[in-house]
């Protein structure tokens, strides 16, 4: 009898892992026996169908995943992006003011001045995949449309203009993802993130600071042929 009832329960196991997709019901009607002892053996192994079917899609999008090259600084992710097959459109948009002397020390301005934080979503293939922030000490008039062009938001914004502009100090560093951040890009507060920045400088100007935030486990950044460049390594300190 104990053999039956352990054939039984390996076939719901496999059942349930091979495709975690299924109903209860249907495992059960696979299985020839109750959705009530479905759930028992699945609670008995610690098994989630939840869990199982994050854990497929996740291995999908490795092999169905985004694959991008953005030649240059001044190329555009959105474009690569459409040029690359995919599906680009907006989610949210957010706009903050707020006090930060680190960030105001960047853009050479007053410890105490009041900040701009500018923030879009971009949803690629249906999912949020990810967020720029634009952080600037102008002050600038931000309208709904900014959230729905295909330019890139420093340019939306104006703080770029051709043969005007450079970019400085480009950074990258893997960071625990803030609420906003979080709620923006589908993700739990905390969960880290990949977040590339720069200093905008047009005319000879600060005038913004440029960041893109990507789940840090779902994307690789890499510089393709031969690598030339400075890198300075900087401890961040907390606090």
């Amino acid at each position: 009898m104990s053999s039956v009832i352990e054939t039984k329960k390996e076939q719901i196991l496999h059942l349930a892992q091979k495709d975690p997709f299924l109903k209860i019901e249907e495992i059960a009607a696979s299985a020839e026996t109750t959705p009530r002892y479905v759930r028992t053996i699945l609670s008995e192994a610690r098994i989630s169908l939840m869990h199982l079917r994050r854990a497929y899609a996740r291995n999908m999008e490795k092999r169905l995943g985004i694959d991008i090259t953005v030649e240059k600084s001044t190329d555009r992710l959105t474009e690569a992006l459409v040029n690359a097959g995919n599906t680009v459109g907006a989610n949210q948009f957010s706009v903050l003011k707020f006090i930060n002397p680190q960030m105001a020390r960047m853009l050479d301005a007053p410890e105490g001045e009041l900040l701009l934080k500018v923030s879009r979503c971009r949803v690629v293939n249906g999912r949020p995949f990810f967020l720029t922030e634009v952080i600037t000490h102008l002050n600038l008039l931000v309208g709904e449309a900014i959230a729905d062009t295909e330019k890139p938001l420093r340019q939306a914004l104006g703080l770029e203009i051709q043969g005007s502009t450079r970019f400085l100090d480009r950074s990258i560093e893997v960071e625990p993802a803030d609420e906003q951040a979080a709620a923006m890009l589908g993700l739990r507060p905390g969960q880290p993130v990949l977040r590339t920045g720069n200093i905008i400088e047009t005319r000879g100007r600060k005038v913004g600071v440029e960041y893109n935030i990507l789940d840090a486990y779902r994307v690789k950044l890499v510089f393709p042929g031969e690598a030339d460049y400075r890198l300075q390594l900087v401890e961040k300190v907390d606090g």
